[in-house]
Protein backbone atom coordinates (compact mmCIF):
# COMPACT_ATOMS: atom_id res chain seq x y z
CA UNK A 1 0.00 0.00 0.00
CA UNK A 2 1.45 3.37 -0.67
CA UNK A 3 2.38 5.80 1.80
CA UNK A 4 3.08 9.76 1.72
CA UNK A 5 6.83 10.54 2.48
CA UNK A 6 8.00 14.12 3.39
CA UNK A 7 10.83 15.80 1.88
CA UNK A 8 13.24 16.02 4.45
CA UNK A 9 12.92 19.91 4.42
CA UNK A 10 9.34 19.64 4.71
CA UNK A 11 9.61 17.02 7.49
CA UNK A 12 11.97 19.28 9.76
CA UNK A 13 10.28 22.46 8.81
CA UNK A 14 6.89 21.47 9.83
CA UNK A 15 7.23 18.14 12.22
CA UNK A 16 10.61 18.10 14.18
CA UNK A 17 11.67 22.04 13.84
CA UNK A 18 14.70 21.42 15.41
CA UNK A 19 17.93 20.52 13.77
CA UNK A 20 17.84 16.92 12.13
CA UNK A 21 20.13 14.30 10.38
CA UNK A 22 19.11 11.74 8.08
CA UNK A 23 21.26 9.43 6.19
CA UNK A 24 21.35 9.39 2.23
CA UNK A 25 22.39 6.05 0.27
CA UNK A 26 22.51 6.61 -3.02
CA UNK A 27 25.89 6.71 -4.00
CA UNK A 28 25.11 9.46 -6.94
CA UNK A 29 22.81 11.73 -4.89
CA UNK A 30 26.54 11.93 -2.33
CA UNK A 31 29.11 12.27 -4.90
CA UNK A 32 27.47 15.34 -6.40
CA UNK A 33 26.30 17.02 -3.16
CA UNK A 34 28.74 15.58 -0.40
CA UNK A 35 31.30 15.41 -2.15
CA UNK A 36 30.87 18.35 -4.70
CA UNK A 37 31.97 16.13 -7.65
CA UNK A 38 30.92 17.82 -10.80
CA UNK A 39 28.96 15.51 -12.36
CA UNK A 40 29.85 14.33 -15.64
CA UNK A 41 26.78 13.37 -17.90
CA UNK A 42 27.24 10.04 -17.61
CA UNK A 43 26.49 10.73 -14.05
CA UNK A 44 23.80 13.42 -14.53
CA UNK A 45 21.69 10.81 -16.41
CA UNK A 46 22.09 8.61 -13.37
CA UNK A 47 21.17 11.71 -11.14
CA UNK A 48 18.35 10.90 -8.82
CA UNK A 49 18.09 6.95 -10.01
CA UNK A 50 16.66 4.45 -7.42
CA UNK A 51 19.09 2.13 -8.73
CA UNK A 52 21.90 4.18 -7.48
CA UNK A 53 21.19 3.36 -3.72
CA UNK A 54 23.36 1.22 -2.21
CA UNK A 55 19.77 -0.82 -0.12
CA UNK A 56 22.64 -3.31 1.49
CA UNK A 57 24.13 -0.23 3.17
CA UNK A 58 20.40 0.71 4.50
CA UNK A 59 19.75 -2.85 5.96
CA UNK A 60 23.04 -2.36 8.22
CA UNK A 61 22.10 0.88 9.21
CA UNK A 62 18.46 0.04 10.01
CA UNK A 63 19.98 -3.15 11.48
CA UNK A 64 22.56 -0.60 13.92
CA UNK A 65 19.57 1.30 14.68
CA UNK A 66 17.36 -1.59 15.90
CA UNK A 67 20.25 -3.29 17.80
CA UNK A 68 21.54 -0.01 19.91
CA UNK A 69 19.04 2.09 19.26
CA UNK A 70 15.58 0.92 18.85
CA UNK A 71 13.32 3.70 20.74
CA UNK A 72 14.81 5.66 17.85
CA UNK A 73 12.23 7.03 15.46
CA UNK A 74 13.16 6.46 12.03
CA UNK A 75 11.10 8.14 9.12
CA UNK A 76 12.13 7.50 4.82
CA UNK A 77 12.13 10.59 3.58
CA UNK A 78 12.89 12.36 -0.10
CA UNK A 79 16.39 14.12 -0.55
CA UNK A 80 16.33 17.26 -0.77
CA UNK A 81 16.58 18.53 -4.39
CA UNK A 82 16.59 21.80 -6.69
CA UNK A 83 13.23 22.94 -6.57
CA UNK A 84 12.84 22.53 -10.40
CA UNK A 85 12.38 19.14 -9.83
CA UNK A 86 9.00 18.49 -9.61
CA UNK A 87 8.92 14.43 -9.65
CA UNK A 88 11.70 12.07 -8.28
CA UNK A 89 11.72 8.52 -6.91
CA UNK A 90 12.73 7.70 -3.24
CA UNK A 91 16.22 6.81 -2.82
CA UNK A 92 16.14 5.46 0.30
CA UNK A 93 17.04 8.17 2.54
CA UNK A 94 16.00 8.23 6.62
CA UNK A 95 15.13 11.05 8.92
CA UNK A 96 16.52 10.32 12.20
CA UNK A 97 14.93 11.47 15.44
CA UNK A 98 17.85 11.76 17.29
CA UNK A 99 19.46 14.99 18.68
CA UNK A 100 22.59 16.62 18.50
CA UNK A 101 24.85 15.45 21.14
CA UNK A 102 22.77 12.89 21.82
CA UNK A 103 24.24 9.18 22.49
CA UNK A 104 22.88 8.35 18.84
CA UNK A 105 24.38 11.26 17.10
CA UNK A 106 27.88 10.65 18.82
CA UNK A 107 27.71 6.36 17.60
CA UNK A 108 26.55 7.44 14.14
CA UNK A 109 28.93 10.12 13.25
CA UNK A 110 31.44 7.43 14.73
CA UNK A 111 30.47 5.33 12.24
CA UNK A 112 29.23 7.12 9.33
CA UNK A 113 31.61 10.83 9.76
CA UNK A 114 30.52 14.32 10.74
CA UNK A 115 27.91 15.46 8.90
CA UNK A 116 29.17 18.65 9.59
CA UNK A 117 32.19 18.21 7.54
CA UNK A 118 32.33 16.30 3.92
CA UNK A 119 33.32 13.00 5.07
CA UNK A 120 31.75 9.25 5.14
CA UNK A 121 31.57 7.27 2.21
CA UNK A 122 29.39 7.89 -1.17
CA UNK A 123 26.72 4.67 -0.16
CA UNK A 124 25.65 5.77 3.42
CA UNK A 125 26.42 9.49 4.43
CA UNK A 126 24.88 10.93 7.21
CA UNK A 127 23.44 14.79 6.44
CA UNK A 128 22.05 17.15 9.05
CA UNK A 129 20.13 20.45 8.31
CA UNK A 130 18.96 23.81 10.82
CA UNK A 131 15.32 24.08 10.73
CA UNK A 132 15.56 27.73 9.69
CA UNK A 133 16.89 26.54 6.63
CA UNK A 134 14.63 23.79 6.40
CA UNK A 135 11.72 25.94 6.84
CA UNK A 136 13.44 28.48 4.41
CA UNK A 137 13.43 25.74 1.41
CA UNK A 138 9.94 24.21 2.31
CA UNK A 139 8.80 27.83 2.06
CA UNK A 140 10.36 28.51 -1.40
CA UNK A 141 9.36 24.50 -2.85
CA UNK A 142 5.66 25.79 -1.74
CA UNK A 143 5.80 28.63 -3.58
CA UNK A 144 7.61 27.14 -6.56
CA UNK A 145 5.20 24.23 -6.87
CA UNK A 146 2.00 26.90 -6.96
CA UNK A 147 3.33 28.77 -9.60
CA UNK A 148 3.33 25.56 -11.92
Amino acid sequence: MPKALYVIEEYIATVRKKPTIWMVFNRIYNDIHRKKIDPTEEVLEKYLKAEETDYHARDVFLAFMKTNFPDIDLHDVFDFVPLYWIHWPYLGSIAIDADIGSPAYIALSEKYGDPYENSGVNNANIWIMEPEDATEIWKRRELHNEDM
